[in-house]
């Protein structure tokens, strides 16, 4: 079960990272500002994810990765057809930040996947 877990928590990383560098997807909503919102939803789950999978358990250290990401996804956009914008990372950042806020309620899954082998 908790490999099926870290799975899952790369899993999400892997999929929003291949939406992100796909050509360009318009998300549901008014498009103004729906896509700011897709952003923040999923650089959240790229911070929480972060440390589930295990890539990083520092709070601090999954969200600041997480920015990195988000920064390198920005250039690498102009590769595969979409734009760049500084809108996109800041709110890929308030993701980000409010992963890393609301990181503490991960405490018992952590303990539960750093937690002896049955």
């Amino acid at each position: 079960m908790r490999l099926f877990v870290r799975l899952a928590a790369l899993s999400v990383i892997l999929g929003l990272l291949i939406l992100m560098l796909t050509p360009q997807v318009h998300p549901p909503g008014p498009a103004a500002w729906a896509d700011k919102v897709w952003h923040l939803l999923g650089f959240l789950a790229i911070t929480l994810s972060l440390q589930i999978a295990p890539v990083w358990r520092d709070r601090l250290g999954a969200a600041l990765l997480a920015v990195l990401i988000g920064g390198a996804v920005e250039v690498a956009q102009d590769w595969v057809g979409r734009d760049r914008s500084l809108m996109d990372l800041v709110a890929d950042a308030a993701g980000a930040a409010l992963g890393w806020w609301i990181s503490p309620l991960l405490k018992p899954m952590l303990d539960w996947l750093d937690g002896p082998r049955n």
